[in-house]
């Protein structure tokens, strides 16, 4: 494709036709079948790739005894197919890769990158068969203690304040975070909880950047809480932006919530 920032979208599959998609670190194909959609995903690439290819293959039927295959069986023959992007499906809590601290009466604004997932859907109207994480995080814990607390995925990141740092990586999305340390001490950033499914996806227009609105965390006293501020629209970074995906909820504005280092 001529250009590689567009891998996702609508897409036409003639029948025992299959398309392939790798994506930095994704690869996937789809097959249409007799009144069925296939599917088969591999997330063990480089994760720093920036590389897009596509690839159509003409009467190649998919091998149904393959066990990492998917079927999605369905009553009518359209051929439309949508690949759609996504927020993950659970907050982010993000560590920095070297030690940083942000002095009392400091406020930052930093960005920070993570993959997407992706949705697979079809017919007209779309109907949505699947989605899948472009690059699988790990699990941690995020809480004060082993009963409370939430399932997180985790990240580590370099806090760059500057974005043009950043490399271009067509899966992932970057999220500009204000942190705001309104109290007299200082807040060690050893971990960093993003809010990221109640957050909206967009695209700029010129380089095909992905981004959300600006988090914005307001700290008025010693500990981890926070006043969370969530901007409207793309950030000023993006220029002009379209939308991609919207929330997958909503929160409510300018709550106040656990936002910073806690144990595991």
């Amino acid at each position: 494709m001529s250009d590689t920032s567009q891998w996702f979208g609508q897409f036409n599959l003639e029948p025992h036709h299959t398309r392939t998609w790798r994506v930095g670190p994704l690869s996937f194909w789809v097959n249409r079948a007799y009144h069925e959609w296939r599917l088969r995903v591999e997330t063990g690439g480089d994760p720093y790739s920036p590389s897009v290819e596509l690839d159509l293959f003409e009467e190649r039927q998919a091998d149904v005894e393959d066990r990492k295959v998917q079927r999605f069986l369905v009553s009518d023959e359209s051929r439309r197919l949508d690949i759609g992007l996504l927020l993950p499906d659970r907050p982010i809590v993000s560590s920095p890769a070297s030690p940083v601290s942000i002095p009392g009466g400091e406020s930052v604004r930093f960005y920070l990158s993570y993959p997407l997932w992706v949705s697979l859907s079809a017919g007209d109207p779309g109907r949505t068969l699947t989605e899948f994480a472009s690059y699988r995080l790990s699990d941690t814990w995020f809480g004060p203690n082993t009963r409370e607390g939430m399932l997180c995925y985790a990240t580590r990141s370099r806090c760059r304040l500057n974005v043009s740092d950043h490399p271009y990586l067509p899966y992932r999305a970057i999220t500009p975070l204000v942190i705001s340390n309104r109290a007299k001490d200082a807040l060690p950033l050893d971990r960093v909880k993003l809010p990221v499914s109640s957050l909206s996806l967009y695209r700029s227009r010129g380089p095909g950047w992905l981004w959300t609105q600006d988090v914005t965390l307001l700290r008025q006293e010693g500990g981890d809480m926070a006043e969370l501020q969530l901007g409207r629209g793309a950030p000023e970074e993006a220029d002009a932006a379209d939308l991609v995906a919207g929330a997958r909820e909503l929160s409510p504005r300018n709550a106040m919530v656990r936002a910073f280092s806690a144990l595991f």
